[in-house]
């Protein structure tokens, strides 16, 4: 009896001791469905949450951040209208990410490394309506397709979308 109640005390310490989820595995499992903000998308990409931690996207690769244009001024001051109005396409892709997951709730999901060798997050965005942002953006032709060893969770739904955007020419796949 008093070995029963000694080991049970025991199994409660080793639970309960380890608040971190890298420590606890019955709290890895609520850490992965954990809910966060995204308070700015910088790249296609690259994601600021709340509390100004990045995460990069796995899988994919996006546009270059797009270059700002110089501004002509008249003799007031007024800013004259540019005269090609049409949208680079780095803009356009970076609009779209942002329509998707500014200011929204999302959830991150990990993969074999959690953090890249330069120590950014790295994850797959599970959007509030269950899709994959990362997903979302190489079917759109927003991103190209980078798979990396040893994060490969999802490899083969992107490789399917990133074929989708190529046949139906979109974006990047485009004529652009």
């Amino acid at each position: 009896m008093k070995k029963s109640l000694s080991l049970c005390v025991l199994l409660v310490f080793l639970m309960v001791i380890p608040v971190r989820a890298e420590l606890n595995p019955l709290l890895q499992a609520s850490a992965r469905r954990e809910q966060v903000l995204v308070e700015r998308v910088l790249t296609v990409d690259m994601l600021i949450l709340a509390g100004g931690e990045k995460v990069s996207l796995i899988g994919i690769e996006g546009p270059n951040p797009p270059k700002m244009r110089d501004v002509k001024r008249d003799a007031n001051g007024f800013i004259i209208p540019d005269e090609d109005p049409t949208t680079p396409f780095e803009v356009e892709a970076l609009r779209f990410v942002k329509s998707l997951a500014e200011g929204q709730l999302v959830r991150l999901v990990f993969d074999v490394e959690r953090r890249s060798s330069d120590g950014i997050l790295q994850a797959y965005v599970i959007l509030p309506d269950g899709k994959i942002l990362n997903e979302e953006a190489l079917r759109f032709g927003y991103a190209q397709l980078r798979l990396r060893m040893p994060n490969m969770k999802y490899a083969e739904r992107f490789r399917q979308a990133y074929r989708e955007a190529r046949k139906e020419m979109r974006g990047m796949q485009g004529n652009w």
